[in-house]
Parts: C-alpha cells; structure tokens; sequence
C-alpha cells in the first residue's frame, strides 16, 4: 500500500492544504512549529481516524482529512474522513491490521520515544503492547471479545454499587443538613425576635425621653420666645466689619528685581522665531537609518561574494564538499600506526605460543619417558623377601649355614628390587604436574595470540576505512585542483550557493536604492533637494541648516518667558498700590469703630486693644442669648411634628406594641443565645428548609436500592469467576504470538543493527518469553538494550517497529516516522537514513525531522522515487 497524498482540509493549524508523498522515501523537514507533528498525526487519521482532541482545528467547527491511497492490487481509494462524525471504514485494514496494529507499528512518533528513553523498561513494554495488539493468532483476539462483556458487566455492577452507596450517603447527609438547616432557622427567628424587642425598646425610650424634654422646656418658656439683645448688634456689626477689614488688609511689600520699564526694552531686543525645522524629525530619522542599515549590509554582503569564480555546477561543488576529509590523511597514519603495533604485537604473541607449545610437548614427552611404577611387582618382592629371610632364619636355627647364606642372600636381593620399584614415581608425579602447568601456558599463550589477531584484524579493518576516506578526499582535492578552485569545504559551499548570494545581493542594492530614493524624496518635502549632491552630504547639509535655526528658535523661545515677566512684574507693582489702599482703609476703619464704643487710641495696636476688650463683655452676653434662642429653637422643633397629647397616644400604643414583641420573644426562651447578625437571615433560612423538606430524599429508599445493587455485584461477581479457566488460554495463545514475532525481530536486528551503529553491534538475541531484547558488541560481549545509550535504545526501538509492520501486514506497510533521529549523532543519524533509504525501495516511508543534517542529507541522497518537503513556520 502507498499513500499518494494527504489533505489536511481543517487539521489543527493546517487548512485546505496538501501534502504529495513519494513511493519511496518523503523526508519533510520544518524548524519547531512548522506542523510536522501534526502532518505526522493527519497521515494516520486520514487512515485510521481517532485523532487526539489536541488536533481540533484551530479555528472553525470543521474538522476533515483526506487522503489518496494505491493498494498492490491496482486499487486506488479515496479518504475523505469527517472526524466530528466518522464513518469511514480503517484503511489499514486493508493490509490486516486494525487502527489500534497500525498505530503500534507503522506510526512512531516523539511521545512514543520519548516514552521509550525515560522508562527503564520503556523499550520491552512497547515491544509487547505491539506484539499483543497485532498477534497473528485469530483465536487470541476471538477469546478477548468473549471476556470483554463479563468484564464489562463486573465493572456496571461494581458503579451501580459505589452509585448506590453515594445515593444513600447523599441521603443521610441531606437528612442531616435539613436538620440543621432547621435549628438554624429556629435560632435566626429567635435573633430576629430579641432584636425586634431591643429595637422597639430603643423607640419607647426616645419617645419617652422626647415627652420628658417637652415638658421641662414648656415649663421654662410657657408660650412667649427669650428677649434679645437688638439694640446692641449694630455696634458689634460695626466692630466686626472694622476688625475683619482689618485682618484682610494686605501689608505692602517692597518689589526687587528690573522694573516693568526695564523687562519692556529687553523684550524688544529679541528676534523673531525661524521658519522651518530646528532638528531632524523621528520620520526622516527612521528613513536615514533605514538607507544607512541597507548601505552597510550591502557593502558587507559584498565583502562575501564567493571567490574564485567557477563553471562548475552547484551538484558537483556540494558533492566535491562533501567528500572533502582533510583529517583522512591522520586518520590513516594512526591507523596504520595502530596495524604496526597490532602486527609486532601478533607476532611477539605467535613467538610466545610456539615456545610455549614446544615446552608443552618436551614436558609430555618426559612424562612418557618416565615408567610408570607397578604397585603389585613391588608388593611381591617385598613379601618374598621376608618369606625368604624367614626361611634363612629357620635354616640358621637348623645348623644349615651355608643353605641359609644362598637363601638370606636372595631375601635381600629381593628386597632391594622391591624398593627400587618405587624410585621412579616421585619424578614421574613432578613431571605431570610440570607438563600441567606447561599446556595450562599453552593455552593461555594461545588465547592471548587470538586476541592478537582479531585485532590485527580490526585495526586492518579500520586502515582500509581510513585508506579509502584518504582516497576520496585526495580524488576530492584533484577535483578542486582541476576546477582550478580551493580545496576547502566553505569555499565549495559558498561557490554552490553563488546563484543564492547573487539575487540576495541584488535585493540589498535595490533595498539601497529604494531607501536613497525615499530619503531624497523626505529632502526635497523640506526644500533640501539636489541631485548632484550624495545622501550623506544632503543630510549633514540639511542637519547644518537645522542646528541655525535651532540658535535662532533658542534665542526666540525667550519671548514668552520675557513676556511673562513683564506682565508678572506689572502685576506685583499693582497688587502692591492695591494693598497700601486697602490697608489705609482698614485703619481708618478701625478708628471709627473704637470711636463709636466710646474708647480712645491712635496706632493699630492701641486700637485693637481696645476692640478685644470691650469685645470680652460683648461675648459674655451674646452666649447667654444664643442659649436662649437655641432651647426655644428646640422646644419649637419638638412640638412642630403634634401636639403634647398626640406625644402621649404615640408613647402609649408604642408601650403596648412593645409588650407584645415581648410575649412573641419568649417562645424562643428555649434557644441558647445566637449572634444578632442570624436575624437578617432568617426569611431566607426558612424558605430553604421548606425548599429542602420538598427535594429531600428517602432514606429507606437508597438503603433497598443498595441491597439490590449488592445482590447484582455478587451474581456479576460469580460469572467474572467462571471465566479465570480462559485466561489460560488467552497466556498460551500470547506465547504463541511470542514464540512467531521473536524471530521475526531477531533476524531483521541482526540483519540491520551492525550497519545503523557503525559496527559497534553485530548481533542480537529476543527472548521468546518476555520480548526482552539483547545486542552483542564487536568483542562479543552482550547487553540489555534498554541499558544502552539513549540514542542506541531509539535505534534499536525504531528497527523493531520496522520489523513488526514488515511481520504483520499482509502487504508492504507504509512507515510514519516523527523525529526519530533526535538522539543519534551525526554518524548513525546518516547509517539509520541510508538504511530508511534503502527499506524504502519495497515500502513508502514518511520521515518528519528537524534537524538540518537530514535534510542536507536528503538534498544529497535523495532519488527519483523519494521526496524532500520543507516547512516553513504556520501563522499563530
């Protein structure tokens, strides 16, 4: 299956917009928010639908993919998915896979890798969830369905029963809160009856303290107003207007400073104010900067024209790069350096293991030429020696001398031949033990002459890698040499880039003449226009012309200021004759007034003097009248509102009302003492117990629903039970799945994985059981690989995924790989990109990457059935 195109009609940021993917390889590379995670998640709803909700739209209601897929038959089928309502069938099926497969292993995104680099274990879980979610084994899947409905009722029942004990704690709790709802309002009401009594209490009290009041002041007064003191105010009038005219008068100052006449000649000496601009304005000064910036960058831009100039095509300046090493040459020297030592290394270890082979063999060769010793010969001497000595002892005893001799001689020879027979074995037991220790040298001499050789062999092995980057990189420098061009990498990038530098140095040089042009045109507005003058000219020119207008604008900004102290100054000399006036009339004020209360005196203070004291009596009798007039003032207040006897029916209705609020308080004598503020509440608190008492739910009700809830429990209980003799079945058919994808995954890791680590890896072990995974290094040594490098765990998490979709599917399954080289370096991010490359000439691969070096990689290595895409960043 191939995916022809993808349309993201309304896809998270993306809108009416279409993404043409190869047969072979399509590598789309963006910066960070370019939508390549979200063209990644379109590709798989648009064939499997069941987006994540972080993919709405994001603007509008729509949300729609579409896509155009060719299957191996010749079929082509057309997508067009509505996501808010999707009815569309799985396109993976089509391949034998549902969407949850189809997501476990064609589609690897940063999520999943992520998942994979932080979990310790994240490497081996992944790898069963998709083992378990695309089992080949019909009967697994068949087992799973039956189970799924008694699971299902279980967890019904077990919600009717937490449903159930919820609604009947939702009872008693809403029983207890309208009882408490209750008391509360019984003790509001209580509040509001002891303030309503406290209050009127306060009202009887005023009345009475207000008829109380009325009574004393009719009784001082009766019906006539207190006698004034008339005759006298117009005395006091008098005396107060002198002595306030008095106080008012200002005390003339002496004025320093210039005159008026002085300011008024100064004034006339200043120029008038220049027509034009005194400075630079911000408009013309953002159009200078603007001409100054495009002048500097062009002339920079133009200090980095790419040189020496060349016919060669850009293809063949970017590949002459490419293969330009120039530490190729030391690369070799070290390895051929590391093939000498390696060498005289093997040798001295081949040296050591022939002598110690040789001494091996002497040392056996000894040992065979020593005789074994019989134990028994040496038994029998030894027991005919004493039975012959025995028999000589005998003869002696017989007078047989001469036979005794023959036979004592012969004990002892037999004796000595019994000893001599165990001469040998001490040396013959030394010599085992040397010829021991010598092949144990032996063999340790020639374990040390394996290792010798293997890595003779790898060092060769890394000279000739060196040998033939040397060889590239000289074919490389021949090429530049007959080009006639530097052998350096920037130089050749630049040089291939020319056309680039070119139109960019063309849009600087018209960016500088558009800015020259707007900035003449801003002169010429301002009456500064000539052609045969630079711009830099016109604009020191132009800025001369504003700095003497500046002067001159300086020397005429004083005038207000100047003016403004003339008319300051003409103000004071007025304001000062105003108060020496003001203040002769104040005087003569106060002469008339001491004159009418019949006292004596001539200057200010003897005047004044003379006010205060007759003012002294005066305040005397004004107090007692002001008291006078402010009692018949009140007592007029008083009976304005009625009469004394409507006061009197007032009090007394107010009295009875009072000892009724009384009688209704003491039906909540019972209540304990509540806070006043209750009172203002208890309207609202009696209403919502009525509301409660009308919604208020039934005890028994939720108890018998609970029961019944827990006889259903149980029956569900006892059929869920039933079933634990399938999930038997179910583990055995998982192993089954096991035992089929393990060496599936053994074979393709052991197939690819030396080639995506750069050799470090040559071999790989799954276990059948757990899918546990294990690589093996050059030196034979293995390891977990979820206990390797981050970025090996990825690569070899991405080989497994390509493994499972090449297992599973029924045909070629197409892969959706989003960043899946973020770990690796330089090296194995080029190993795992040529291996895509190289998977993707029987399947389509869609690879999402940020990372420059793979789209520099794509420029490079791409073909005619693959694709490069570059994003660019989508509107916020």
């Amino acid at each position: 299956m191939k995916i022809e195109s993808v349309t993201a009609h309304a896809f998270g940021p993306l809108h009416d917009r279409t993404l043409p993917l190869a047969p072979g390889l399509t590598v789309v590379s963006g910066v960070n928010e370019s939508a390549k995670s979200s063209w990644h998640a379109a590709i798989r709803a648009a064939l499997c639908g069941d987006p994540s909700a972080r993919h709405r739209p994001w603007r509008g209601e729509s949300w729609r993919v579409a896509a155009m897929v060719s299957l191996e038959s010749g079929e082509v089928v057309a997508v067009d998915r509505d996501l808010n309502d999707d009815s569309v069938p799985d396109v993976s099926r089509r391949l034998g896979l549902d969407r949850s497969s189809f997501t476990a292993t064609a589609c690897v995104d940063q999520a999943q890798l992520l998942t994979v680099l932080d979990a310790a274990d994240g490497l081996q879980d992944h790898l069963r969830r998709a083992a378990a979610t695309a089992g080949t084994d019909g009967t697994v899947e068949q087992a799973l369905q039956r189970l799924t409905a008694p699971v299902e009722a279980l967890k019904e029942a077990r919600n009717r029963v937490r449903e159930a004990e919820t609604d009947l704690a939702v009872a008693r709790r809403e029983h207890t809160r309208y009882l408490e709802l209750s008391a509360q309002a019984r003790s509001a009401a209580a509040a509001r009856a002891r303030l309503e009594v406290h209050e009127h209490a306060a009202s009887v009290e005023a009345l009475a303290s207000r008829m109380a009041r009325i009574t004393a002041l009719q009784e001082r007064f009766g019906d006539s107003p207190p006698s004034g003191i008339a005759a006298q105010e117009e005395l006091a009038r008098l005396v107060n207007r002198a002595t306030a005219a008095w106080r008012a008068a200002p005390n003339p100052r002496v004025l320093t400073g210039p005159s008026a006449e002085t300011l008024r000649h100064e004034l006339d000496a200043l120029p008038e104010a220049p027509v034009g601009e005194t400075a630079l304005d911000d408009e013309l000064r953002v159009v200078a900067s603007a001409y100054a910036t495009a002048s500097a960058v062009a002339a920079a831009h133009g200090e980095r024209r790419p040189s020496p100039p060349t016919t060669a095509e850009p293809s063949v300046l970017r590949g002459l790069a490419t293969r330009l090493d120039p530490a190729a040459g030391a690369r070799l020297t070290t390895a051929s350096i590391e093939v000498d030592a390696a060498r005289v290394h093997q040798d001295e270890a081949a040296a050591d293991a022939a002598r110690t082979q040789v001494e091996a063999d002497v040392a056996a060769a000894r040992v065979q030429e020593i005789a074994m010793p019989n134990p028994f010969l040496r038994n029998a001497l030894l027991a005919l020696s004493c039975l012959t000595t025995l028999v000589g002892g005998l003869l002696i005893l017989t007078d047989q001398h001469f036979a005794a001799a023959g036979v004592l001689v012969a004990a002892l020879v037999a004796g000595v031949a019994g000893a001599m027979s165990r001469g040998n074995a001490p040396e013959r037991e030394a010599a085992v033990v040397f010829a021991a220790d010598q092949a144990a040298t032996a063999t340790e001499a020639r374990g040390r002459l394996f290792s010798a050789d293997r890595t003779l062999a790898e060092a060769e092995g890394q000279r000739a890698v060196a040998a033939e980057a040397a060889r590239v990189h000289d074919e490389a420098v021949s090429g530049c040499a007959a080009l006639g061009i530097p052998a350096d990498r920037e130089t050749l990038w630049r040089l291939a880039n020319r056309a680039a530098w070119e139109a960019e140095h063309a849009d600087l040089v018209s960016e500088v003449a558009r800015t020259e042009k707007a900035i003449r045109v801003e002169l010429a507005a301002r009456g500064k226009a000539d052609a045969a003058m630079s711009v830099p000219d016109l604009l020191v020119d132009y800025e001369t012309d504003c700095k003497v207008r500046g002067r001159q604008a300086l020397m005429a900004a004083q005038r207000p200021l100047l003016a403004q102290a003339l008319a300051d100054r003409r103000l004071a000399e007025a304001t000062v004759a105003e108060a020496a006036a003001a203040h002769t009339r104040a005087l003569n004020l106060l002469r008339e007034a001491v004159k009418a209360i019949g006292r004596t005196g001539d200057r200010p203070e003897d005047l004044l003097r003379a006010i205060a004291e007759w003012q002294r009596d005066w305040d005397r009798l004004l107090r007692e009248a002001e008291d006078e007039r402010n009692a018949w003032a009140e007592l007029q207040s008083l009976v304005a509102s009625g009469t004394v006897d409507d006061l009197e029916a007032t009090l007394s209705a107010a009295q009875t009302h009072h000892t009724t609020l009384v009688e209704a308080a003491l039906r909540y004598a019972a209540c304990d003492p509540v806070d006043p503020s209750l009172a203002t509440s208890a309207d609202s608190l009696a209403a919502t117990v009525a509301e409660t008492a009308r919604s208020l739910p039934s005890v028994p009700d939720a108890e018998e629903t609970l029961q019944t809830a827990t006889a259903a429990l149980a029956e569900v209980t006892a059929e869920v039970e039933a079933i634990d003799l399938a999930s038997r079945y179910l583990t055995a058919a998982r192993d089954k799945v096991h035992s089929t994808i393990a060496p599936a995954l053994e074979e393709t890791l052991r197939t690819w994985l030396p080639s995506v680590t750069d050799g470090r890896y040559v071999d790989a072990a799954v276990d059948a059981a757990t899918l546990g995974v294990r690589v093996c290094t050059a030196s034979d040594s293995w390891h977990q690989a979820s206990h390797l490098s981050l970025g090996t765990a990825e690569q070899i998490y991405l080989l497994l995924r390509v493994a499972l979709a090449q297992h599973l599917a029924a045909e070629p399954c197409p892969l959706l790989l989003d960043d899946v080289t973020v770990q690796a370096d330089d090296t194995r991010t080029r190993a795992l990109l040529d291996l895509l490359l190289q998977l993707s000439a029987d399947r389509q691969i869609v690879l999402f990457a940020q990372d420059t070096a793979v789209a520099e990689w794509a420029r490079e290595r791409l073909g005619e059935r693959d694709v490069l895409h570059e994003l660019t960043p989508v509107a916020a």
